[in-house]
């Protein structure tokens, strides 16, 4: 089977269709046509679904997408050991992370794996849950740092630990006058939460489900450092990582306070693909990850 063809059957089936496909790759769509029949030809059967002007996979190219991500999983991996064997030890490496995560959690990891690798390029890329895990399935990413749970057969994830989150009011506000409040003083609260369908979200949903309260949203957005700002300016409160609250309650511009006997937490993981070769260099930033971010939550949680 042509790795060309395979490749341009896996973009087709990642896309949903053969016009974004064309634009990944860089070829036209007719060629892009052309290499998806001839691959069906080669094995005798179709693999997508026309539907409008989407083409989803059947279950035949379910199959061949799985094995195709396996196949590029393996070559990919398997050149940077090779790589590294020669002692070239040049390449690029993708870190995944939330921007709250990058700037309060990894700078120590980054900055000895700079010092061991100083030739390899490491390219780090912020953004959700869900968009790092897409990036990671897709090979466009070696290695993520994300909310858990997550459940993908083609990532293999090991857990961090637990972060807590607190809620964080402006400075001004009559609770922030407290180091706990009962629930039931959540319910007067205005918060700008995050947005819908996001591990963040779920995590703090779940929470306020369990104490029965619907909370009040004012705003929803993604970005914790402008959360911050506007939690400081009075807009509303918020639930934010403590890590990320540090300077900002020595300043005096935000208030923490907990729920009292309702302490709430995200799990932290670290995600790559679920292969049995591993480059020396990725397998080394693992080990740096989880060894900074266990050390800071154990620290964390005997100073709580």
């Amino acid at each position: 089977m042509d790795l060309h063809k395979l490749r341009v059957f896996r973009a087709a089936a990642l896309a949903e269709g053969f016009t974004k496909a064309s634009e990944e790759l860089h070829i036209s769509q007719s060629t892009v046509s052309l290499h998806i029949k001839e691959l069906e030809d080669e094995l005798n059967c179709q693999l997508f679904l026309r539907v409008g002007r989407k083409v989803l996979l059947n279950e035949a190219g379910r199959v061949l997408l799985e094995c195709s991500e396996k196949v590029f999983r393996e070559l990919k991996n398997t050149e940077m050991t090779v790589r590294e064997l020669n002692s070239m030890h040049r390449g690029t490496i993708r870190l995944g992370t939330g921007a709250t995560t990058l700037m309060y959690r990894l700078r120590p990891a980054i900055a000895a794996f700079r010092k061991r690798f100083p030739q390899l390029e490491l390219i780090i890329e912020s953004g959700t849950t869900e968009l790092l895990i897409q990036q990671t399935v897709a090979q466009r990413l070696d290695l993520a740092v994300l909310m858990c749970p997550i459940s993908h057969p083609s990532l293999r994830v090991t857990e961090l630990g637990r972060e807590e989150l607190v809620v964080a009011v402006p400075p001004d506000y009559p609770v922030g006058r407290n180091r706990q409040i009962p629930a039931r003083d959540l319910a007067a609260m205005n918060f700008i939460l995050y947005r819908p369908n996001t591990s963040m979200q779920r995590v703090i949903s779940r929470w306020f489900d369990e104490m029965g309260i619907e909370p009040k949203v004012s705003v929803e957005m993604e970005n914790i450092e402008a959360i911050k700002s506007l939690v400081s300016a009075g807009l509303a409160c918020s639930i934010l990582p403590a890590c990320a609250l540090a300077e900002a309650r020595k300043n005096a511009e935000i208030r923490v306070v907990r729920v009292k006997d309702k302490p709430l937490f995200r799990t932290l993981g670290l995600a790559c693909l679920n292969a049995e070769i591993l480059p020396t260099s990725m397998l080394e930033l693992s080990r740096l990850i989880q060894k900074e971010i266990q050390a800071q939550l154990q620290r964390e949680c005997a100073q709580a």
